[in-house]
């Protein structure tokens, strides 16, 4: 088992000031010795003696004592230094690795299923950094976690009208109570369609969600773009609705033509469900370097607790999310991911006086 960082660091700093302390103690030692020395040879020799006898005779109890006390004070420094620098390592040891304890208390706390478990991002820099880290990674996670119960509770929701419609027809048929006839037929082909066409979104939803979505980049003009899909959707709109285009010069882009062909057939349909009379314009500018699409209506409008959640997938202002009124709700979900892809972002407000504003801005082609 491997050793704690605490005791791997408390023993890296304590052997750094060990061998300091004796590196220090040996040097001074030996500088000392070696000035002490200088200066008795310095000294008058006694009458009748060598140089190397003098200095033997002159190394007696005193200096011998002197030079006694100088090691017995440098050991002593070395040892309170020692002392201090042991301290002085664990007191280091235990601030550099207490925020990893904690860190790794967090992390198995979040293993286990904790999400709203958070840390205190405290110690030194790096590590106060990697405590920031781990709750925005928890933050992610908590978030994903909603979004995936959401998508859940969504898709069962999604699902469980049809399919409880078609097992009753079907079983009504197959008992006898209802009759197998054109209608009840158009009726179970309605409900099969519509369970075809959620599961594409879903399929398209999750490919846009995963970053998979395939684009095929040239030169496209927004405006003419706009013009052709009001055009399209005249021929879908319902009586009392009139589709205008107003291009304002050319705007072009650098975009997958398709797939911003299928933006605004998603905010016409979106605004075409929510209008019943009066008129929808698209309208095509340039506002400081980037192409501006904006789609508006005459309905009803969106509330303004909503506006920052249209964009998100099975989401719906109307709270029956009514099938022939709130679509298979991943649409604009889609739209929004197509139009980051790009380098752009989406918008929605309200009118004064009624309606909605629904759009996307995309940078001008140089």
């Amino acid at each position: 088992m491997k050793r704690p960082l605490l005791v791997q660091a408390f023993f890296a700093m304590l052997v750094v000031a060990l061998l300091t302390v004796g590196l220090s103690g040996l040097i001074t030692r030996t500088l000392f010795s070696t000035a002490f020395q200088g200066y008795l040879e310095t000294l008058p020799q006694p009458m009748g003696g060598g140089m190397g006898a003098g200095r033997r005779m002159m190394l007696g109890g005193a200096e011998q004592a002197f030079l006694g006390s100088v090691d017995r004070g440098i050991l002593i420094g070395a040892l309170v230094g020692i002392a201090l620098a042991a301290g002085a390592a664990l007191v280091v040891a235990y601030y550099l690795t207490r925020p990893i304890g904690r860190l790794t208390t967090a992390a198995r706390t979040l293993a286990s299923g904790d999400l709203t478990h958070r840390v205190d991002a405290g110690g030194p820099g790096e590590i106060a950094q990697l405590g920031e880290a781990f709750n925005e990674m928890a933050d992610s996670l908590a978030e994903s976690e909603v979004l995936r119960q959401r998508l859940v509770a969504d898709v069962a929701h999604e699902l469980r009208n049809p399919i409880a419609s078609l097992r009753a027809q079907a079983e009504g048929i197959a008992e006898g109570v209802l009759p197998a006839d054109e209608r009840r037929l158009a009726s179970l082909a309605d409900d099969t369609r519509y369970l075809s066409r959620l599961v594409e979104d879903l399929q398209e939803l999750s490919a846009a969600e995963a970053g998979q979505l395939r684009y095929e980049m040239a030169r496209t003009d927004l405006c003419a773009l706009a013009c052709a899909e009001v055009e399209r959707a005249s021929a879908r709109s319902h009586m009392g609705v009139e589709l205008t285009c107003e291009p304002h010069g050319d705007l072009g882009v650098e975009a997958d033509e398709g797939r911003i062909s299928q933006v605004m057939r998603n905010l016409i349909d979106n605004a075409l469900r929510h209008t019943e009379r009066g008129g929808i314009a698209v309208v095509c500018s340039a506002e400081s370097g980037r192409a501006r699409v904006e789609v508006r209506d005459t309905g009803e409008g969106i509330p303004d607790a909503d506006l920052p959640y249209i964009f998100e997938r099975f989401y719906r202002a109307d709270a029956a999310r009514a099938r022939d009124t709130g679509g298979s709700g991943v649409g604009l979900a889609v739209s929004r991911r197509i139009v980051e892809d790009h380098g752009g972002e989406v918008f929605a407000s309200n009118r004064e006086g009624g309606g909605a504003v629904v759009g996307f801005q995309l940078p001008l082609a140089l």
